[in-house]
């Protein structure tokens, strides 16, 4: 779950991950990465991993989920720096912000994949890629100027026995409504194949299992690159991401095909139209052209690991997992459409690389940033754009990391350029599975271990 994608050759994404739990048992939670954090632009070495795509493609003949999948290929990227299509900005003031990772729920034998919060609450409803979909009902108190949490758990739905959690499969991403009233949830079925599906859990702290509605069913020709995350836009509608359908290199060519779903970002009205379970937008890009499919909003993209909204002016963020070489950071704002019909490159481009010695397609709208594969980084996990209160310096940073190094970094874009600097913080590696948001704004992070974890001043939550 991408970052779900470069795991291992010959192993399943679900055994490396119980190894990786293992593992994890014996690492602190909190973590301190100030050690890393740069002055100047950021420099990274890593490999090819992202749990949003296990890739026994990338792999090639090696590895290619979350992990070392690249060691062949990474030696060219090693120490190379980050590229940005925009002027570096000076040095941030929020570089230097100390922070760590503070555990507010584990789950020991599961594994966290996607977190969203509900309007009118301040519970976090947690994915698990088995199928299980639990709610922690969070409790903020305050003493000697702290801020504590405090959390208990509830499942809200189980869908296990409609799951297949094969090669990058599982239960991917959840989210509700505006109002709260509905909850969607999107998984790879047992035959494979990407759905989603509509509950309806307004008023109730469970969802209505007989209430469950198909809205979208998607054919996956490989086990690999699923996409999977969804999101609510400030307009309402429905955004849905896929991957490009798997294997190495898009052998079916669907990212610059607009006419396949797979390799782009789709966007639906959830309203139900006659015998359609949903309504294409007129907004967008194919609504009524012959040359793509109408549910297309945006194409181009590999393996969109995570993509968010800003929830203050609607700015559409996207992490996209490369291949071999770069991973890559999409920025769409909100004032420009956020990249309605854009094709974001891929199989032409990685990252503003020409793909294999494609040419650059006409009218390709390139990353803001990228940074390269090699042996730490390999896996981009994307993130959110920070609007909460305990940090006021990272107000307006995209905050995202990669999955195998568990590096976590800030991006700003400004008037006078871009400033991309590594944050005081990570993760462990080959653990760094997702972002989440609270409807506070505030971020947690999500481990393949089974921690949730919120990124906090180092004195929020530390014993008097």
């Amino acid at each position: 779950m991408t970052t779900m994608e470069r795991m291992g050759e010959s192993a399943s994404l679900s055994k490396l991950l119980v190894a990786l739990a293992l593992l994890a048992s014996s690492c602190s939670f909190i973590t301190d990465a100030g050690d890393t954090a740069s002055g100047d632009s950021v420099e990274t070495d890593g490999g090819d991993v992202d749990l949003a795509s296990t890739d026994p493609e990338n792999s090639d003949s090696d590895s290619d989920n979350n992990s070392d999948n690249n060691d062949a290929d990474s030696e060219d990227g090693e120490g190379a720096s980050t590229t940005t299509t925009a002027p570096e900005m000076p040095a941030p003031q929020w570089e230097q912000l100390p922070l760590e990772l503070t555990l507010i729920a584990e789950y020991e034998e599961a594994e966290p994949i996607a977190l969203a919060s509900r309007s009118g609450t301040t519970d976090l409803y947690v994915a698990m890629r088995s199928g299980v979909i639990n709610r922690i009902e969070v409790t903020f108190t305050k003493g000697a100027g702290r801020e504590r949490i405090s959390t208990s758990t509830r499942a809200v739905l189980d869908i296990t026995e409609m799951v297949s959690t094969r090669g990058e499969g599982g239960l991917l991403g959840l989210a509700f409504s505006t109002d709260g009233r509905f909850l969607y949830v999107s998984y790879t079925d047992t035959t494979g194949d990407s759905v989603i599906d509509e509950y309806d859990i307004d008023r109730r702290t469970e969802a209505v299992v007989d209430s469950r509605r198909e809205l979208l069913r998607v054919d996956q020709p490989f086990e690999n690159h699923n996409g999977g995350h969804i999101a609510f836009g400030a307009d309402g509608f429905l955004y849905v991401g896929f991957g490009d359908g798997g294997s190495a290199g898009d052998p079916e060519g669907n990212g610059q095909d607009p006419s396949t779903l797979l390799g782009s970002i789709v966007r639906i009205d959830t309203f139900a139209d006659g015998d359609d379970p949903y309504t294409i937008p007129s907004g967008n890009p194919f609504a009524a052209e012959d040359d793509g499919a109408e549910e297309v909003f945006l194409y181009g993209v590999r393996n969109p690991w995570r993509f968010s909204f800003d929830s203050v002016n609607g700015d559409l963020w996207i992490g996209d997992v490369g291949q071999d070489s770069f991973e890559e950071i999409n920025y769409l704002p909100a004032a420009t459409g956020n990249g309605v019909g854009a094709n974001l490159g891929w199989n032409a481009m990685e990252g503003t690389s020409a793909f294999e010695g494609a040419s650059e397609p006409e009218g390709h709208v390139p990353p803001l940033f990228d940074y390269p594969t090699d042996s730490s980084n390999c896996s981009v996990t994307g993130g959110y754009v920070y609007r909460g209160e305990l940090h006021p310096i990272l107000e307006g940073v995209y905050v995202f990391g990669d999955y195998c190094s568990g590096t976590i970094w800030g991006l700003q874009v400004g008037d006078d350029g871009v400033a991309a600097r590594e944050l005081m913080v990570s993760s462990p590696r080959n653990q760094l599975v997702s972002f989440g948001e609270g409807g506070d704004g505030e971020l947690y992070v999500l481990q393949s271990g089974g921690q949730i974890l919120r990124i906090e001043p180092p004195e929020a939550g530390a014993d008097e």
